[in-house]
């Protein structure tokens, strides 16, 4: 493995953008981490790419975003699930990896964490593996911008996600779409029992629906991006894969880099500068976040 220069912990300024040691040495605990998730991805045959923030950071300042603090990557759902299955046991201490199935979070993508930092974003939940992470994105087929509101699958996809985080409000939705003819009573009997399952058990429908479709569309993205209404991708443009530079490691990229920047960004060469997504959550590097509970939560 790879370790970095001890001058790359000295603090400096990129795009007028102080960085100290303390963002140096959390970046370091994530290269770490990308490193062994690369060797595994290696000797299981997955390919993933730098996603989001990671991957405009690789192109334009081969390295992380001066203001970023985390690695984004991202996967094809086959692959995917092939990572899904064998990440438990290739992430053994201090690494962990979470997902709806390792730990007690219901989300729809996966991390890999470092058990000895802190990287707290749920105060209220200590028994939860809260380590510095990185963060791994599924790709899953989608319909195209200008199709979304009359895909069937699509509103199916997005009704089985709101069965997994808050079923009794679906369920009198959909109670009143049956009264006003929009709903049969088998689609509330089927949802009905999917409801008074395990919230697990509810989450593995939802991701075997999303499965179902992978292939049947042109198009590519995070589902959460897709719900929510941001620009999909072609799949083709992550056909091929290219290496650039990430500070003192090459990551993968799409090889279509520029058009998947641009359809997510815009003028993506231009920075704009913006707090981190993360920024109200607690960064440790030296610290393990169960010490950290202890100590001040």
């Amino acid at each position: 493995m790879k370790k970095p220069d001890p001058k790359f912990f000295e603090k400096e300024i990129r795009c007028d953008y102080l960085i100290d040691e303390r963002m140096k040495k959390i970046w370091a605990v994530e290269l770490e981490m990308l490193q062994r998730f690369d060797e595994v991805c290696k000797k299981h045959g997955l390919t993933y790419w730098a996603f989001y923030g990671t991957l405009l950071g690789a192109v334009r300042h081969q390295g992380f975003v001066p203001w970023d603090d985390d690695i984004d990557l991202a996967m094809l759902r086959d692959d995917y699930e092939r990572f899904q299955a064998v990440a438990p046991y290739e992430f053994t201490d201090p690494y962990f990896f979470q997902n709806s199935y390792t730990d007690r979070i219901i989300w729809p993508f996966s991390k890999i964490r470092d058990s000895r930092t802190t990287g707290i974003e749920f105060r209220d939940l200590k028994d939860v593996n809260q380590g510095i992470f990185i963060d791994v994105f599924p790709l899953d087929s989608v319909p195209g911008n200008t199709e979304v509101q009359a895909d069937p699958m699509f509103a199916t996809q997005m009704l089985l996600w709101n069965v997994v985080t808050d079923p009794t409000r679906v369920l009198l939705e959909v109670k009143q779409d049956l009264l006003e003819g929009k709903r049969t009573m088998d689609e509330i009997r089927t949802l009905l029992e999917i409801s008074k399952k395990d919230i697990k058990e509810r989450f593995r429908i939802f991701e075997n629906a999303i499965l179902a479709r992978f292939g049947e569309t042109e198009e590519v993205n995070y589902i959460m991006g897709a719900f929510g209404g941001s620009n999909t991708m072609k799949k083709e443009w992550f056909e091929d894969t290219v290496y650039l530079p990430f500070e003192y490691l090459e990551v993968p990229v799409p090889a279509e880099y520029d058009k998947v920047l641009i359809r997510r960004y815009g003028d993506y060469q231009k920075p704009v500068r913006g707090g981190s997504t993360h920024q109200n959550i607690i960064l440790d590097p030296d610290m393990s976040y169960r010490e950290y509970f202890d100590r001040y939560l």
